[in-house]
């Protein structure tokens, strides 16, 4: 006998709240001191604000790929020319691999981070990265950082790090005081432009699109679950008269059990770990003693769902490459003003590299602040556009020139014209 309170009972398979509200409150990162909290300043209110970047951009396709184009045009054409092989020592990297990681860096969180060892002189012996993500400003000063942030195993492993004292060598007390107080821990040269909207730490420019982010992530998950659920519509199932849900059988199961794990084959979730297929395909048998008891299924309309999904996808998926900067036809969507428009497609990469301009000033400044060097970093360009007007007045050698190929001039006495490799 079923009890009253089921007769009105409903029930939904494969769905469920994956995300509180809550969790979308946070969104401008505001001042916070460091309250009790004696070992850092918070970046964000919970102190996880680069982990959350890192998790936002790693779960969309388009935002990772939008950050990775945008560090290509940070680092440059070819990177420090001049200087790509300084740094070099064991077990460091060069300038230009140095720079790979920078530039990622720079393209996620706007600021990054080097590490600066001394030898026995004071000198600086040798510079490389620190994960950004691990740092954070120590209230009495210098940098505490955690090495575990953001890992499986994260503890509450603060080791305080002393802030990066100028390149000029340091003298032997100081640095003995230095070591003595930091366990000779190495500096940390943290770089970042501040404003009004940066001032503790860098919040990059692309967080504030952070829904968009999100949104897109949320419709792929979308395509994922109506795939999986073989573009199946959700729908209403109503069984008329009552079910029992109290008598359970020598399983411990109730009739409304059985009913509800057969009816939950059919979703699409119930999947074979070794086939990958489900039985959403299966026929569903129920049987009832006359027509009138058998059950009514509803099916609720998809297909407004399906055609706004794609189509929102692709709005959303050009609103994140923008977001990084990126002309979404830089990232392979097709724009009909755009798409064998090789000026248009220049004028794109021109703007992106024109975008990052203060990014690789950045880099610049901070390597010259801690090293001697020449480092300067070219636009990238990898789209080229040469006017016709201009190729019409170009000899046929000048054209090979400019397309990099090589070509002999004509001498004096005109002999050799027209000799090219």
């Amino acid at each position: 006998m079923a009890s009253p309170k089921s007769k009105l009972k409903g029930q939904a398979y494969g769905f469920k709240f994956v995300e509180k509200l809550g969790d979308f409150l946070n969104r401008y990162v505001r001042r916070f001191d460091h309250g009790d909290e004696a070992l850092f300043i918070k970046y964000g209110h919970d102190n996880r604000f680069p982990q959350e970047a890192i998790e936002l951009v790693g779960n969309c396709p388009e935002a990772k790929r939008a950050m990775r184009k945008r560090a290509r045009y940070i680092f440059g054409d070819g990177g420090f020319v001049n200087e790509a092989d300084r740094l070099k020592d064991v077990g460091g990297k060069n300038a230009n691999q140095l720079l790979q990681r920078v530039a990622v860096d720079v393209s996620l969180f706007q600021g990054f981070a080097l590490q600066v060892a001394r030898d026995g002189q004071g000198n600086i012996s040798k510079v490389d990265n620190i994960p950004f993500e691990w740092i954070r400003k120590h209230p009495e000063g210098g940098f505490s950082v955690n090495r575990t942030l953001g890992t499986s195993k994260e503890k509450k492993e603060w080791e305080r790090y002393p802030e990066f004292r100028g390149k000029a060598q340091m003298g032997l007390q100081d640095l003995a005081l230095m070591k003595s107080e930091f366990g000779g821990n190495p500096e940390i040269a943290y770089f970042y432009t501040a404003d009004p909207m940066s001032f503790d730490y860098p919040v990059a420019d692309w967080f504030a699109g952070e829904f968009d982010v999100r949104t897109n992530t949320e419709l792929m998950l979308l395509d994922n679950e109506m795939a999986t659920n073989g573009f199946m519509p959700s729908g209403i199932m109503t069984f008329p008269g009552d079910i029992d849900d109290e008598t359970e059988d020598e399983n411990g199961m109730t009739a409304a059990d059985y009913r509800d794990n057969t009816l939950k084959q059919f979703t699409g979730n119930a999947r074979n770990p070794n086939t990958g297929k489900s039985s959403r395909m299966r026929l569903m048998v129920f049987d009832v003693p006359d027509r009138e008891s058998a059950p009514i299924y509803e099916p609720v309309a998809i297909e407004k769902i399906i055609n706004g999904s794609s189509e929102k996808r692709e709005d959303i998926s050009r609103r994140v490459c923008r977001l990084f900067g990126i002309h979404p036809v830089l990232m392979g969507f097709s724009e009909s003003t755009v798409l064998g428009n090789q000026q248009a497609l220049a004028n794109a990469s021109e703007e992106a590299a024109n975008d990052v301009v203060p990014d690789q000033e950045l880099i610049t400044e901070a390597f010259r602040d801690v090293l001697d060097g020449d480092f300067t970093l070219s636009a990238y360009k990898p789209v080229n556009f040469i006017p016709d007007r201009l190729l019409d007045v170009l000899t046929e050698g000048e054209r090979r020139e400019m397309a990099g190929y090589s070509y002999d001039k004509p001498k004096e006495d005109g002999s050799g014209v027209g000799d090219m490799a």
